[in-house]
């Protein structure tokens, strides 16, 4: 049997080495074990507090009259906190080891969360060069175009496809911080 030379970058060494560590019961370090796992359960209970809160905001917006140039700005900000919340769900995702369900929910929430942002971008996006003297500082986008129940309605939708991810992200991230008790328990 001949042997094959196979070329490893280091963040595939990395990804080894812990899968490894992982299957060996390098965790079983008390302390190991609690530092990752509040680390990572932590990330994504902050990632879903934000997105509740940000649901929240946007809520309490739709039912209150206000123009639709503010309307538009609150969507372009909802998208860059989009953007911030699907960078550590990627960076998040990596680090989950046991629980191939929650990391397989982390990966939904990152693609409704990139999928609500891009739509968000086609409602209000905003352009430097585009002056528009009832605009403020260059917002455009299609949602300009829509009426304001229609924008309302397009908005509720893409919460709700969020939402909705990040409530089973939400329910799975509980049990596994009652998995992680029980493998302290039996540890001891």
């Amino acid at each position: 049997m001949s042997k094959k030379i196979v070329r490893i970058t280091e963040s595939d060494l990395v990804k080894i080495v812990k899968r490894v560590i992982n299957e060996q019961g390098g965790y079983d370090d008390k302390r190991v074990m609690a530092s990752h796992s509040g680390k990572v359960l932590g990330g994504l209970n902050r990632i879903v507090d934000t997105i509740v809160s940000m649901i929240e905001q946007s809520i309490s917006a739709l039912t209150k009259d206000i123009p639709k140039t503010t309307m538009m700005e609150g969507i372009n900000k909802m998208g860059e906190l989009l953007e911030v919340v699907e960078d550590h769900l990627k960076n998040i995702n990596p680090e989950i080891m046991l629980n191939r369900d929650l990391r397989r929910s982390v990966s939904d929430l990152r693609r409704a969360v990139k999928r609500g942002k891009d739509k968000l971008r086609i409602l209000s996006s905003y352009s430097s060069s585009f002056i528009y003297p009832e605009l403020p500082g260059g917002l455009t986008g299609a949602g300009l175009s829509m009426g304001g129940r229609d924008l309302n309605d397009k908005l509720s939708e893409i919460l709700l496809n969020i939402s909705s991810s990040a409530e089973k992200l939400a329910f799975q991230v509980k049990d596994e911080i009652r998995n992680m008790y029980r493998r302290f328990d039996n540890l001891n």
